[in-house]
């Protein structure tokens, strides 16, 4: 043991020679050590001889089903008027001959057969792709020079002292092979990859190149995509009348277009539409494998000519409309309380614990999309269940449709809702330590009471109390020790409804509404559902807060305020904020001598600090992708005003607008205008890189009652979360530095921002992620400040930008994650006393440590 202590050193210092060559001695016999693609090359000219063959391919997904007989060929307008040649004869003739719709025609589909390639590429590479040992940011190609974990594995695998065992099972890393890979197989499924996206003769081929080791080997593949089929024409048959009109009224909606590419993909998007327009208009029973294809490739080579038709082996309760019937209702605990009470509503069972039932009968109609004599509708299953777990008491929820008899001849489905109501109190309690990166520490507690369907409406009823304690570790900006010891209480009581409390959305409206609608549609004949728009789903809150704070050698300072906000969305991708009514007012208890000397100096900064309300409206809204997107973006735009509608109160008893100094309950009240927005994409690169990006703009604007806006609406940049390269509020505004005082960072917020942030992440070994990132960005002041020359917005004090990268490290516990980061300082946006790019005068100075819990966008 003591031993192999001694030797680990030297074979840690050794490794990086020797790995390259010591890294097969346990490879098995016949067996080759895989080290990545070395290749993937495509020849895109004429197709193979395969390609010459007459027979019909078909598809190997298994969508379609077999050729057709005779198809029907389909010739339609492209522009609306006039006839276009069908994509065969256009081939035929030469280019001279076309037609300006033609020609049209002709350049939009080889546009349309440049993408396809594209998207057929990218999932290519993805089945050929495999990492290798020693694999750089996931890459199936390239590889660090010294495997590390490879050569563990080959020198402690026999090990059998403690050391080596707890080296090998730590360390090590198990030698991939040409077997593991399995290239002849990818190759396989690559080549039916090529057919999914309509390159019927594609081939793909691989080779193993042995290297000067003879037992390590890297791959080539060739893909030969051959010929891409085009849809020449496509038919629609053999539905009966109602499908066949319901697919005539959305034909705008088709996912099959004359001229597109044949791709699995939208035949498979086909019948999951159809499925979807069937669903929603009553056929409950119809599925997407009743939506059957067949095609002809023969006809005209490189063109496939399609017919679209159901099934015709499919069930009978699959061909006929079915219509909503009685709704039972099931309530249960948690506690498995017999269901003892029973009510009895019009169309509606209720069943629960207890002789009350604990969510009255109206939430359960109004979440209820379904009406009784209505048909069945897909998206009102979908609406049913998103408005039923809105409540937000819900633990689980599941909706069954029976049909009201076994006979065969009921058209009614009974609805069996079964649900099981959540705990009435919850309460959490959090613990934390903050480190801010104004080299501010300290611990915190936050404690929440909240009482679930408090008036039996889905109704949470939250008590929060909050409080942190915050002092100054180390030097200040210019050196000596400085206690800043700062403290925060505060308190908040909401009131969340599960609904939009709104006089004209009650529940007895909507109902009127929708009855109306389909009545309606019926009167015009077209009693079918083309374009079902999605309920909104919404919540009111109503909130009340307060908060103490004290900053030590500085103020205290006390903020109380209430607001009424409405949250809604149709899309949970696209979320709306609309704050009715915030209403805050601050108020300086005590200030210091230290503090008053800083406001004394600069009127602007005290105007922001000063006794006053902030009556404000507010709108957000905020957009995200699809959680499966390969590369995620998220979008957020927020609109605020303040004081607008008081001071056109005054204005209409004949105070001008822009007047100063109108009083709210004998305080003034501040006046601006704010807007942000932000956005943040993540590039994937593989399983391994991603590149997360954000930018960020905002601005607020100031006018009539106030001069400045108040301090906490203003902007800052720098720390951890910002430019990181910075500590919080050490740069701008502008070109503006701050003397050297520990007091300066105060004064250094601004009215307009511009950052951007771009980060590189990796995984290093377990749970430890590595990121490199680069920061800039600034603020300004949209009004001259004589007190802070460089600072205002202008043409030329745009190009003041902070500019930082970095190193930063992420522990991952699944809950949480823990961040720390190491900043570099590139470009300071003031004079520093250094020209050119780099301007930081030493480099010690231009370091910055954060700590922080999440990551930065």
């Amino acid at each position: 043991m003591n031993t192999n202590l001694l030797r680990l050193p030297a074979l840690l210092l050794l490794s990086l020679v020797l790995s390259a060559c010591s890294v097969t001695d346990h490879i098995p016999e016949g067996e080759q050590l895989y080290g990545g693609i070395k290749s993937i090359t495509y020849d895109l000219g004429k197709a193979s001889s395969s390609a010459q063959r007459t027979t019909a391919v078909e598809d190997s997904a298994g969508v379609i089903t077999s050729i057709a007989d005779a198809v029907e060929t389909v010739s339609k307008v492209v522009s609306g008027t006039g006839r276009v040649a069908s994509l065969a004869e256009l081939q035929k003739r030469e280019p001279s001959t076309f037609t300006r719709e033609e020609r049209r025609w002709f350049k939009k589909q080889a546009r349309a057969e440049q993408r396809a390639l594209a998207t057929t590429k990218e999932e290519l590479e993805a089945v050929l792709a495999y990492e290798p040992n020693g694999s750089l940011f996931g890459s199936s190609s390239v590889t660090t020079p010294w495997k590390f974990g490879l050569w563990m594995y080959d020198e402690f695998v026999e090990s059998k002292s403690a050391v080596g065992k707890w080296l090998f099972n730590t360390f090590a890393e198990a030698p991939i092979l040409i077997s593991n890979v399995s290239p002849a197989t990818r190759a396989k499924v690559a080549t039916n990859t090529l057919r999914k996206y309509g390159y019927f003769r594609g081939e793909v081929e691989h080779e193993v190149v042995t290297g000067k080791n003879p037992k390590k080997a890297r791959i080539n593949y060739h893909v030969r995509p051959g010929r891409l089929f085009h849809l020449d024409s496509i038919a629609y048959v053999n539905f009966e009348p109602i499908a066949d009109s319901l697919l005539a009224h959305t034909i705008s909606e088709r996912m099959l277009r004359k001229g597109d590419a044949f791709s699995v993909l939208n035949l498979t998007g086909e019948q999951t539409r159809i499925e979807t327009l069937m669903r929603n208009n009553g056929y409950y029973y119809y599925s997407p494998s009743y939506t059957t294809f067949k095609a002809d490739t023969i006809a005209h080579e490189g063109f496939v000519q399609l017919r679209v038709q159901p099934l015709a082996t499919r069930p009978e309760i699959a061909r006929r409309p079915w219509y909503i019937g009685h709704t039972n209702i099931v309530i249960r605990d948690q506690k498995g309380t017999p269901l003892n009470g029973r009510m009895e509503r019009r169309n509606f069972t209720y069943q629960y614990p207890g002789d009350v039932i604990p969510i009255r009968p109206g939430m359960w109609r109004r979440a209820m999309a379904h009406r009784a004599g209505e048909r069945y509708s897909l998206a009102d299953q979908k609406a049913s269940l998103e408005r039923l777990y809105a409540m937000g008491v819900l633990t689980s929820v599941d909706i069954d449709y029976v049909p009201r008899d076994t006979l065969g001849t009921t058209d009614t489905l009974d609805l069996y809702v079964s649900a099981t109501i959540g705990p009435a109190y919850d309460s959490s309690f959090e613990m934390n330590a903050t480190l801010k990166s104004n080299q501010q520490f300290g611990p915190g507690v936050v404690y929440e009471l909240a009482k679930h369907n408090a008036f039996r409406g889905g109704e949470t009823v939250a008590w929060k109390i909050l409080g942190n304690y915050e002092w100054q570790m180390g030097s200040g900006r210019n050196g000596g020790n400085s206690l800043l010891n700062s403290y925060e209480l505060g308190t908040e009581l909401s009131f969340k409804f599960p609904r939009l409390m709104l006089p004209w959305l009650t529940a007895g409206n909507i109902s009127r509404r929708e009855l109306n609608r389909t009545r309606q549609r019926i009167a015009e004949g077209q009693p079918f559902v083309f374009n079902r728009r999605r309920p909104v789903v919404g919540s009111t809150t109503f909130s009340l807060n307060a908060n103490w704070r004290n900053r030590s050698g500085f103020f205290q300072f006390v903020t109380m305020g209430g607001n009424m906000t409405y949250k809604w969305y149709r899309n949970p991708r696209y979320t709306h904020e609309f704050t009715l009514l915030n209403l805050e007012y601050n108020r300086t208890l005590s200030t210091t001598a230290a503090f008053d000397s800083i406001t004394t100096a600069n009127p602007a900064l005290y105007v922001s600090m000063r006794n006053q309300f902030i009556p404000s409206m507010s709108y957000t809204f905020t957009y995200q992708s699809r959680t499966n997107r390969t590369h995620p973006l998220w979008l957020q735009f927020t609109a605020k005003e303040s004081g607008n509608f008081l001071s056109a109160g005054y204005a209409a008893f004949g105070k001008s607008f822009n007047e100063r100094d109108k009083l709210l309950f004998g305080t003034p009240f501040a006046q601006f205008f704010k807007a942000t927005a932000e956005a943040r994409h993540t590039r994937t690169f593989s399983s391994r890189l991603k590149l997360a990006t954000r930018m960020f703009a905002g601005a607020v604007f100031s006018y009539g009652n106030s001069s400045r806006a108040p301090y906490g609406e203003q902007f800052f940049v720098g720390g951890a979360n910002s430019v990181r390269a910075f500590s919080v509020r050490t740069i701008g505004p502008g070109g503006y530095y701050a003397p050297g005082s520990k007091y300066a960072y105060i004064d250094q917020t601004g009215d307009f921002k511009l950052e951007a942030n771009a980060e590189l992440r990796a995984p290093l070994f377990g749970s430890l992620h590595g990121a490199v990132f680069l920061d800039a960005g600034n603020v300004w002041l949209l009004k001259r400040d004589l007190l802070r020359p460089d600072a205002e917005l202008s043409a030329d004090n745009l190009k003041r930008i902070a500019v930082g990268t970095g190193l930063g490290l992420r522990y991952d516990l699944q809950f949480l994650v823990l961040r720390f980061d190491v900043g570099v300082g590139l470009h300071a946006p003031y004079y520093t006393g250094r020209s050119g790019f780099y301007n930081i005068p030493r480099f010690r100075d231009g370091l910055a440590y954060h700590f922080a819990i999440g990551y930065p966008f």
